[in-house]
């Protein structure tokens, strides 16, 4: 059985009284100028502590050098002010990796290739998908802190509609494999990206693809734990978490900022 990474690496995100709001977007690498202006508008009218990018931050290939004029794709996103906490993801890999690691753009915070990020609402583990769905490194155990929502940020899709939450068939297996020890740490929201849609999968835990930062895909078979969306829908968009000591609501937004879902409320359990 695989257990989850234990990230060495923690970093503290601030909030404000009784309340953490972050975006969720992902697979942004052919320009994140579009997301960036919903983002923005979502943003003025309530305020947002975070972006969490769910990977394939550049495409085709991830930057060489923190000087690589490719990070002018990311640009649009860190111009908001707002900070960014990225994973890497396989696109990312095809450049040099470690290139994004502790880049000198602002509000980019990727200070190794997995990392925790503590806040008194959530905790977060950001681990390294792309050599776990290759199967040359296996994870190994995390321990959570004590605040009250636990979640786990990755690139690639553990379940989905989308074509990775079908295939390639191993990959979609070893990826699989960490729905157990999620559950054993009892995470309550995996995010992702990958398959280049939006959805929200009432599993255990539940599952968020944000992966329509550019390029959208149409799923291509509704999974059968699927909440969002109601059909099949490309369009450019994001999620967006809200989190207080024991509610968390998601809803989604097109790259305009327009609310494209309810808001999907989930009391925490215990």
């Amino acid at each position: 059985m695989l257990a989850i990474l234990l990230a060495v690496v923690s970093l503290l995100l601030p909030v404000r009284g009784e309340r953490l709001r972050f975006v969720v977007v992902g697979d942004t690498g052919g320009g994140s100028a579009a997301v960036a202006k919903g983002i923005a508008a979502v943003h003025a009218e309530s305020s947002l502590d975070a972006i969490v990018i769910t990977g394939d931050n550049v495409y085709p290939c991830g930057v060489k050098s923190a000087t690589d004029p490719k990070w002018s794709v990311v640009r649009p996103l860190s111009a908001l002010g707002i900070p960014l906490y990225p994973v890497l993801g396989n696109h990312d890999y095809c450049g040099d990796p470690d290139a994004q690691v502790r880049a000198p753009l602002p509000n980019w915070n990727l200070p190794a290739r997995e990392y925790t990020l503590h806040s008194k609402l959530a905790d977060f583990a950001f681990i390294d998908t792309t050599p776990i769905a290759h199967g040359t490194r296996a994870p190994t155990p995390l321990v959570f802190g004590d605040a009250p929502w636990r979640i786990v940020v990755g690139h690639h899709t553990v379940v989905s509609s989308g074509y990775h939450g079908y295939l390639p068939r191993d990959e979609h297996n070893r990826m699989r494999q960490l729905i157990a020890p999620m559950r054993n740490a009892k995470v309550d929201l995996y995010l992702c990206g990958h398959d280049h849609h939006l959805e929200l999968l009432r599993t255990k835990p539940l599952m968020l693809v944000s992966g329509a930062g550019s390029e959208p895909i149409v799923p291509v078979m509704r999974h059968g734990s699927t909440l969002f969306p109601d059909q099949t829908a490309s369009y450019r968009g994001f999620a967006v978490v809200e989190l207080t000591p024991k509610l968390m609501t998601i809803r989604f937004y097109d790259a305009d900022g327009k609310a494209r879902s309810k808001a999907f409320a989930f009391p925490r359990e215990n």
